[in-house]
């Protein structure tokens, strides 16, 4: 089998064998990887909580369904913004005033290894 490193942007997508309830059935997104290690977001794990509750500033360039997604089990209480911007992924700070032209989808925690 022919492998290609892992890099930011790569998705991961878990196998039936997986049982770890933290990745069972899901699909990471590799936000960094490098050799101090691997940072991503659980892509398929939507929470009940509207954006609007958890970051109201965020709340209008958030993508569609507008909910927080469970991002991994590594710091839940950080959130994490992942905009889209001409067809490009970037991670965004949430510090910062939104910017119209991102579509956001906010991350609670992350997976790290």
């Amino acid at each position: 089998m022919n492998r290609r490193p892992a890099r930011a942007g790569s998705l991961l997508v878990a196998t039936p064998v997986l049982v770890d309830p933290n990745f069972a059935r899901s699909v990471v997104l590799l936000l960094n990887h490098d050799e101090d290690g691997t940072i991503g977001v659980v892509l398929d794990r939507p929470t009940e909580i509207p954006v609007g509750e958890y970051l109201p500033l965020w709340e209008a360039v958030t993508a569609p369904p507008g909910v927080v997604f469970h991002g991994g089990p590594v710091q839940p209480e950080v959130g994490i913004g992942v905009g889209v911007r001409a067809g490009m992924l970037e991670v965004v700070d949430l510090g910062t005033e939104p910017d119209g032209d991102l579509a956001v989808r906010i991350f609670a925690g992350c997976a790290g290894w």
